[in-house]
C-alpha cells in the first residue's frame, strides 16, 4: 500500500480507515471524502485496484444531499477512474435515490458495525431515570421534545462540539432541563453502566444518519421512544421493543411511561437487535471477500471510524477495562 501525504492527513481526522492494504480498500464517511477528495484521488492513483467505502453520516433520502454526494463521486471518477466506490446505504429509501444517479450502492446500515462485545445489559431492577438521551447538543436532536417535568428523571449524556450554531441552544437546554442529570463527557466504553441507570432510550431528531446510540440503546438492553426520522435509522430496530411517537412532548412523554411500566428483558432486546444486524454484516462480508478476496474477519469497531483509539497504549486502557467489567473488546 502507497500511502501519499496528504491521505495521511486525511487519516489523522479520524473520519477515515484502512480496511485492507492489499489491495487497499478504505472506508470513510462521505462528509470527508467530499471534503479531501484529491487526496482520495491520489490514494487511488498510486494504489491499483483500490476501493472506497462511503458511510452516510447524515440522511441521503432527499435530492439535495444525493446531489451532492453524486457530483464529488463523478469528480473523484474523473481523476481516478480505474478506482471503485461504493456507497454503504442505511436503508432501501438511500439505495433507490442514489443508484439512478450512477453510484454503486449497498444496503450495510453503518449500526451493525458496533462491536457488540463493548456493550451489555447491566444493572439490577431499581434504575433512578426513566429515560436516558445520547445526543449531541445541536438543534436537529431536538431535546425539547422531552417533557420538562419529566427532568428530574431524565439521564442527559453529550455535549456541544464548539460550533458557533451550538452554544446557544446547549444554553437553552441546559437551563430547560436544569434539574435532569447531566453527563457532558465520557468514554464510549462507560455507555453499558451509564444506560445501565435507564428504563429507555430517547431518538428525537426529524433527521439524521444511522444513528449510533439506537443501537446502544438495544445492545444495553434499552428500550426505545423513536419519533419518524429520514435516514434509515430504524432499519435495525427490533419493532417490538420500539414506541414510535409523534414529534411532542406528550407524546414522547406517554412513550416513556409506557416503558417505565413495562420494562422489557434486557437480553432479549439485545438478541433481538444482533438478529436484525446480521444480515447487514454478512452483505459486509461478502463485499469485502469481492474486493479484497478473502474473508475479512470481524471488522473494527465503527469500522475504524470515529474512535478514540490514539495509541497502543489507548487502546490497551480500553480492553483492559472492559475485562473488567466482564466485557471483551
Amino acid at each position: 500500500m502507497t500511502l501519499t501525504e496528504d491521505f495521511r492527513k486525511v487519516l489523522g481526522r479520524r473520519e477515515t480507515s484502512v480496511l485492507s492494504a492489499r489491495p487497499v480498500v478504505v472506508a470513510a464517511y462521505e462528509r470527508a471524502f467530499e471534503e479531501e477528495l484529491p487526496a482520495f484521488a491520489g490514494l487511488a492513483r498510486a494504489n491499483k485496484g483500490c476501493a472506497i467505502l462511503l458511510q452516510l453520516g447524515f440522511e441521503h433520502e432527499t435530492v439535495e444531499p444525493a446531489a451532492r454526494l453524486a457530483a464529488a463521486v463523478s469528480r473523484f471518477r474523473e481523476q481516478a477512474p480505474e478506482a471503485r466506490v461504493i456507497v454503504l446505504c442505511n436503508c432501501g429509501g438511500e439505495v433507490s435515490r442514489l443508484a439512478p444517479l450512477g453510484i454503486e450502492a449497498r444496503l450495510v446500515h453503518q449500526n451493525c458495525f458496533l462491536d457488540e462485545r463493548r456493550y451489555r445489559p447491566m444493572g439490577g431492577a431499581d434504575r433512578p431515570y426513566d429515560a436516558a438521551y445520547i445526543a449531541r447538543l445541536t438543534p436537529f436532536k431536538r431535546h425539547s421534545l422531552i417533557p420538562v417535568e419529566m427532568a428530574p428523571r431524565t439521564l442527559l449524556l453529550g455535549t456541544f462540539m464548539d460550533l458557533q450554531d451550538d452554544q446557544p441552544y446547549a444554553k437553552e437546554m441546559y437551563a430547560r432541563y436544569a434539574r435532569a442529570r447531566w453527563v457532558q463527557q465520557f468514554s464510549g466504553v462507560k455507555v453499558a453502566e451509564l444506560l445501565a441507570m435507564a428504563n429507555c432510550g430517547l431518538i428525537l431528531s426529524a433527521a439524521e444518519g444511522a444513528c449510533f446510540a439506537s443501537a446502544e440503546y438495544f445492545l444495553c438492553g434499552l428500550p426505545v421512544v423513536d419519533t419518524p426520522a429520514l435516514g434509515g435509522r430504524a432499519v435495525l430496530y427490533p419493532e417490538e421493543y420500539v414506541r414510535e411517537v409523534d414529534a411532542a412532548p406528550e407524546a414522547v412523554g406517554a412513550g416513556i411511561a409506557h416503558w417505565r411500566e413495562h420494562r422489557p428483558d434486557g437480553w432479549k432486546i439485545r438478541s433481538a437487535w444482533l438478529e436484525k444486524a446480521a444480515p447487514h454484516r454478512a452483505a459486509y462480508r461478502e463485499l469485502m471477500r469481492e474486493l479484497a478476496g478473502r474473508d475479512p474477519g470481524r471488522p473494527p469497531h465503527k469500522l475504524g471510524i470515529r474512535t478514540p483509539h490514539g495509541g497502543v497504549l489507548w487502546s490497551f486502557a480500553i480492553r483492559l477495562y472492559l475485562r473488567m467489567k466482564g466485557m471483551t473488546a
